[in-house]
């Protein structure tokens, strides 16, 4: 029913360095403009 995959030991994941910089910058994008849009509608409209 489940792929060999998912049974075998769970082995030490090697991130990229690269893909979890990029998911940081993402999210703190994300929270950044929701602030911006935030007060932006709140004092600026």
């Amino acid at each position: 029913m489940s792929d060999p995959e998912e049974k075998s030991p769970p082995k030490k994941r090697q991130e990229h360095p690269v893909f979890t910089i990029w998911v940081h910058v993402g999210y703190t994008i994300l929270i950044i403009s929701m602030i911006s849009w935030i007060v932006y509608v709140e004092f600026i409209l």
